[in-house]
Order: structure tokens, then sequence, then C-alpha cells
């Protein structure tokens, strides 16, 4: 019998060494898996993650980490906030993390680490704000699962929260926010997706006059996975269900309806990569003005180790912007990504209350040559191998838009004037002179009506610009008395 005990006890202190060990192995692999999404989730440039402190025990660590948020060029706003912050993480080593039963929403499943983040109330303004908003529930919890090979799975929540004449706020509801990442080992792929059900405020002014925001549905998803030139191939996006801004003040209402902002990064092929944006409103409504549209920019025969190089090049300026020898590098990357001839696309749409628009726009580039034809502002047109674009507008629209800003113009000047302008008298000579200025430019070729529609068609191509059909001198010759003639519009006789 006492054999029997003393050697269930010697099982049990072998495993308490091998759990004790697997837990001290666990922490370093978690402490190196902390070491590389710091460096990972610094490559941005515009946020620095860094290490305030790192305390490892046996069974737990414990780490604060300070995110530094790029503050706005000079010449922004001095007002704007530092929004930088700093994180608390608790890291439970596995493979079981015992250390962290006692926290709330940390699993006890076999892994290689838990880590418990929430947000440092007294790193800046806006925790403690929020830290005081929030009372005794913690603002935002974030809690990733780490596997043995670095993999993680992370739940993010941020409670519901509803205020009431609280400082600048008349009302506040937050639905609270959910959402989950899985992010493969070595950040190989990003796969996830985070919500927000509504958010509504109101806000207080000097005046008393409360200013309303509205948010339905705000959902933000990625699916990318790393391929060639270390670049991130897939889809991110996010999309609004409704935005709803009313200013109390003016009565001027901004609604969205489905907007939405998709991007795409593909291998085009061995050597080039092409991106593309796609950006969608179902309904945008602002003041009376309402409508639908699009837009799509895309970029192909990218270049895919230049755009690595690039994407490495501001990191580094963002660390160091005053190094002197960033533009020349800068330079010498946009020759290596002409010589692929890349090509831009951009295609936008819309149907308004006035009337709908449809714009389309190829450019493709080459490589410039001499770096020393930049010098000569015409030699970045040495760039431009060929291009084309065109425009189709409503009449309806184009007049209306056009008569509005005239008249918007016309009243400004009219402003602090002994004999003001009215608004009608302001619309009516803005019409005139929007009827005029576009007889002019149907005369001179610059657009044509045809029937209910102004149209527009550019070509660039051999170094010559061409308007509908009509060669645009880009730079007029000098004569030698010093007069630059052929300044006039196509169709007008030469000034005498």
């Amino acid at each position: 019998m006492k054999k029997l005990i003393i050697g269930i006890a010697g099982v049990l202190i072998l495993a308490a060494a091998g759990l004790a060990g697997a837990a001290y192995w666990s922490g370093l692999r978690a402490e190196r898996w902390y070491e590389e999404a710091l460096t990972e989730g610094s490559k941005s440039g515009n946020v620095k993650l860094s290490t305030v402190r790192y305390q490892r025990g046996l069974f737990s660590s414990h780490v604060l980490t300070r995110v530094d948020i790029a503050r706005p060029p000079e010449g922004s706003d001095p007002d704007t906030p530092d929004v930088s912050f700093s994180i608390r993480q608790d890291i439970y080593h596995g493979p079981l993390p015992l250390a962290g039963r006692d926290a709330p929403g940390v699993p006890m499943a076999w892994t290689g680490a838990v880590v418990r983040a929430t947000l440092d109330p007294e790193s800046s303004a806006w925790t403690r704000r929020l830290a005081q908003w929030y009372g005794d529930q913690e603002p935002v919890v974030a809690i990733s699962k780490i596997a043995f090979d670095g993999a993680s799975d992370t739940q993010i929540t941020m409670p519901p929260l509803t205020l009431n004449d609280v400082e600048d706020l008349q009302k506040l509801h937050f639905s609270g926010l959910q959402g989950q990442f899985q992010v493969a080992a070595h950040s190989a792929a990003v796969q996830g997706e985070l919500s927000i059900g509504t958010l509504e405020a109101s806000g207080k002014s000097a005046e008393n006059a409360a200013e309303q925001v509205q948010l339905k549905d705000f959902t933000m998803t990625a699916d990318q996975r790393k391929g060639a030139f270390g670049l991130l191939y897939g889809e991110s996006s996010f999309k609004i269900g409704e935005l709803r801004v009313q200013d109390e003040t003016t009565g001027a209402p901004f609604v969205m309806t489905n907007f939405g902002m998709t991007a795409h990064l593909s291998q085009q092929s061995p050597q080039q990569v092409t991106g593309e944006v796609l950006i969608k409103a179902d309904q945008m409504t602002v003041d009376q003005q309402s409508g639908t549209g699009s837009l799509r920019l895309a970029l192909r025969n990218l270049d895919g180790a230049t755009v690595e190089q690039l994407q490495q090049w501001q990191q580094k300026v963002s660390s160091n912007p005053d190094d002197p020898q960033a533009l020349s590098e800068l330079l010498n990357l946009v020759k290596a990504l002409l010589r692929g001839k890349p090509e831009l696309t951009l295609d936008t749409e819309a149907k308004l209350t006035q009337g709908d628009w449809r714009g389309q726009l190829t450019l493709n580039f080459q490589d410039f040559g001499d770096m020393s034809a930049l010098q000569d502002p015409t030699g970045l047109l040495a760039a431009l191998e060929k291009g084309l674009a065109e425009v189709v507008a409503s009449r309806a629209l184009v007049e209306t838009v056009l008569t509005d800003t005239i008249s918007g113009e016309l009243l400004a000047q009219a402003e602090g004037q002994d004999q003001p302008v009215t608004e009608e008298s302001a619309q009516s000579m803005a019409a005139m002179q929007a009827s005029q200025q576009l007889q002019e430019l149907i005369t001179s070729g610059f657009i044509r009506l045809e029937g209910d529609h102004y149209k527009t068609t550019a070509r660039f191509e051999g170094g010559k610009l061409f308007v509908n059909g009509q060669e645009i001198p880009l730079m007029p010759p000098t004569s030698l008395d010093g007069d630059i003639p052929g300044n006039d519009l196509p169709g007008e006789p030469a000034r005498p």
C-alpha cells in the first residue's frame, strides 16, 4: 500500500513538473509570438507598437503595450487630439491556461496560450473618458487563443452603452461591438468580421442645438492571404446599412443607405499584381439632392517586387520623415514601377434627382526615360503613354449644377455691398451666365450636346491631346516679342 501511494505521488510530481515545464516553454513561445505581433503591427508606418513593460512568470505574463498613432502633418488642425493609447495584456501560458481560470472569458482549452487584452484607462484622455462612461464594465475586451504554431483566434467585444446628458452628449445609445478574426501563423492569412448593430448620438452645441447621428448595421470584413512578394491578396471591405446625420441648426440632412467600400488585391501574373477599389451607395441624400452612385478604381500591370519595395519605403519614411534620400529613392521606385507599363482605370456612375452621370477614364503609363525630364513640368507627360476619357451627363444635371455654383459665387461677392443681391436675382443671373458659358464650350468644341445629354471625349496619344477630335496644343510656342499665339480656344478667331 505504501509503495502504491509513493508511486502515485511520484506520478503526480512528474505530472506537475511536466506541466510547469510546458508552461515555461509556452511562456517563451508566447513572448516570441508577442514580439512577432509587435513587428507585424508596426509595418503600416502610421501605427507604432512598443513594449512598456513585460513581466514573464511561470504560468502567466503581464504586458503593457503602447500604441502610438501618427499625428496629422504640419499645417493640419492644431486642435486635433492625440489618440495614442496603451493596452494591458494578461498572457496565460498553455498547454492549459490554468492561471486564467478566474479571468472572465478565458477558455480552459488545450492551446499554446490565451491572451486577454484590455485598454489601459489611464493611458490617454479618451480612454479615461471611456472608462468613466462604462463604470464597472471594461470598455473593450479582446481574447486571443494562440495555437502552438503561432496562429491566433481573437474575439473582440464592447458591451452596450446608454448615456443621457453627459458632458457634450445629450444622448448616446450604443448596441455594442462584436468581432472575430483568425490570423494564421506568421500572418500568412487574415480572416474575420467586426460588426456594430446601432449607434445613435446627439450632441449639445453652444446654442443648445443638437446634431444627431445614427449609424445602423456597420460591418467590416477581411479575407486575405499572404502570397508572392510578401503581399496580402484577397479582399477587405466595410459596409454601412444606414448613416444619418441631422444638423438641427440648419436642418440640412445627410443620409446614406447601403454604402460600402471594397478593396481587392490579386496576382495578375508571376511578376505583376492588380489592385481594385469599389465604392458604392444605394442611396445618398445631401440637403435636397438625392441619388445613387458608384466609383471603381483599378490599377493593373503593377510590378509586384516594386510594390513590396514601395511598402518598405513607406514604413522607412514614416519612422524617419526627414530622410534626405527619401525623395530620390521614391523616384527610382516610381521609374521601376513605370517600366511595367501600369494602367489606371476609373469608372464613375451616378443617378441623381436632376439627371444622370457616367464617366470613364483609362491612363496607360510608361518609363519617362532620363530623370532630368522631371525638372521640366512637361516632362511628366513623358510618363503618360496614352489616355482616353469620356464623360456623359444629362443636360438638366449639368445646367443645374453650373447655375447653382455661379449663383453661390454671386451671392458671396454681393455680401457687404450697399445693395445686396437677392437669391432670386442671383439665380436668374446665374442661369444666363451658365447658358452662355455652355454655349461657348459647345462652339469651341470642348463639349457636344446630343439630345438631352452633354458629352465630351478626350484622347492623349503620341504626346498630343485631342478633345472631341480637335487637337489641343499642350504648350503653345512663344513668339519673339513675348506674345503667346494660339492661346485662343479652338474655333475662335485669333486675337489681333
